[in-house]
């Protein structure tokens, strides 16, 4: 499995989307070696998946700017593996 198709089932699984919405709401952060995946649902969240497989998720009342200080900063929702 290639990182993007990693990434992306890891964003569907948390954000209770299709895979291929997950796809659709996502953008590259290559200075991180992320992904950031929304759900375009109100009140839906975002996560920021690493290549590595961790990831960092908010609530949609985190700020992108919050979220990916937080996620630049080394925190994490788990740990990888």
């Amino acid at each position: 499995m290639n990182t993007r198709t990693a990434t992306a089932t890891t964003a569907a699984r948390l954000l209770c989307l299709r895979f291929n919405d997950a796809l659709r709401n996502s953008r590259p952060i290559p200075e991180h070696s992320a992904t950031h995946f929304w759900s375009p649902d109100s009140g839906g969240g975002s996560v920021i998946v690493g290549a590595d497989g961790t990831y960092l998720r908010v609530d949609s009342s985190t700020s992108w700017d919050q979220h990916l200080s937080a996620y630049a900063a080394g925190q994490r929702s788990r740990a990888a593996g």
